[in-house]
């Protein structure tokens, strides 16, 4: 339950942030062909490690949470997926 809330609350904010490079609605895209709800977005929740650093702090800040606890996070979740 904690890593769900911790994961939507992430994505939201890298939605509302990180601009898609072609303008496209990213939960418009997501859903082009099937109906998505109730899914976090794993793509987009990786791009965080892209991010400026001061987005990644403003980001982190508004989680509670360092920006290196959040890439710890994204690793130990992709770490139990393989």
């Amino acid at each position: 339950k904690e890593d769900v809330d911790f994961f939507s609350h992430l994505e939201m904010h890298l939605r509302q942030e990180n601009a898609p490079l072609c303008g496209n609605d990213h939960l418009r895209y997501r859903s082009s062909y099937n109906p998505v709800r109730n899914v976090i977005d794993g793509g987009l929740c990786e791009q965080f490690s892209q991010i400026s650093t001061e987005l990644q702090g403003r980001i982190a800040e508004e989680l509670d949470r360092t920006p290196g606890e959040v890439m710890k996070k994204l690793e130990d979740v992709r770490n139990k997926i393989m």
